[in-house]
């Protein structure tokens, strides 16, 4: 039977996902691998997953990693885990035996859908992994984060790609010190971020002044958001503060950091959004990528810790990316 018009129009969204992501083990911590299933239980329930590309990522290789990491590092992080060791560099980045490979998991994932929507296999994807990843620095785990897995595919699309010009939306609650760190001399990618104000939410960087340095100096912006800001104020900052400057860079490809813990009922921070918020910036942000970038869009999943919130909003993410609207 040929396929309906409907199906012709559907975006051909991609679903990275494995179970392995549920054997970083964290014990009793917010991060932890009861996140992932009720996400992919909202998925299934949504009758999402026969009308997505579903991929199961690879690990990244050691190259891949070392766009962005030490090597002495991710060394160490591998040591970490397969040494019995609890945590890498801060009690927050709980770690386990099988952290290290879940980890090269998260990454790999990243790299594949980057490289599947560059090269069209894809429309546009979502990577539901974890451990997540804005806050890990270059030599340096942070924020439950142990390798920057949108950092990883920004570089990937960079430095292997060809890509000039790369776009990163930072919507979590927490600033991606790590993202921002890793390009803030490059003006080859264009980071923004919306965060609740630094001086009264981790990890205390992402001031407005903070607008990066040398060739890469205009390309950062930080967007502080007081806390208890609601959806209207995220939404004007949005479209009339940043879809200019996102115009005006001309993107040929855009990542999100997805991250839902900026929602009313989200236990680690004071901001005040509904997931009427969080659809209204996926819907612009795959506007914006049909208007400048023939729609390549990759969403990663970062933060977000209250299990029913997290779940509505990540599946309803995923459900305006696959939509032939907008």
């Amino acid at each position: 039977m040929p396929p309906t018009l409907s199906e012709i129009n559907r975006m051909n969204t991609g679903f990275f996902y494995d179970p392995i992501y549920l054997e970083h083990d964290t014990g009793a911590h917010p991060e932890n691998a009861g996140r992932l299933r009720a996400v992919v239980d909202a998925v299934e329930s949504a009758g999402l997953l026969p009308k997505l590309r579903t991929r199961a990522p690879r690990p990244a290789t050691g190259e891949e990693v070392g766009l962005v990491h030490d090597s002495g590092y991710v060394r160490r992080v591998e040591e970490a885990a397969l040494g019995g060791e609890s945590f890498v560099d801060s009690p927050d980045c709980a770690i386990s035996e099988a952290s290290y490979t879940v980890s090269l998991h998260a990454a790999g994932a990243v790299v594949e859908a980057v490289q599947a929507v560059a090269e069209g296999q894809l429309d546009n994807a979502f990577v539901a992994c974890r451990p997540p990843g804005h806050h890990a620095e270059q030599d340096r785990a942070l924020g439950f984060c142990f390798f920057n897995n949108i950092a990883i595919g920004a570089a990937t699309l960079i430095r292997r790609l060809g890509y000039e010009r790369v776009l990163i939306f930072d919507f979590d609650v927490h600033h991606g010190n790590g993202t921002q760190h890793a390009f803030e001399a490059s003006p080859a990618v264009f980071f923004a971020s919306m965060h609740q104000d630094p001086r009264t939410c981790y990890p205390g960087t992402g001031f407005a002044e903070e607008r990066g340095s040398g060739a890469g100096l205009g390309y950062t912006v930080n967007v502080p958001m007081p806390p208890y800001s609601e959806d209207g104020d995220y939404l004007d900052i949005l479209r009339h503060r940043l879809l200019p400057l996102f115009r005006e860079f001309r993107p040929q490809f855009i990542l999100l950091s997805a991250g839902f813990d900026a929602h009313r009922d989200d236990p680690l921070a004071q901001i005040n959004l509904t997931q009427m918020a969080f659809d209204a910036m996926a819907a612009d942000m795959k506007a914006l990528a049909a208007e400048c970038c023939g729609g390549k869009l990759v969403s990663i999943l970062e933060g977000g810790y209250d299990y029913r919130r997290l779940s509505e909003c990540a599946a309803s993410h995923l459900a305006l990316l696959q939509s032939d609207a907008g």
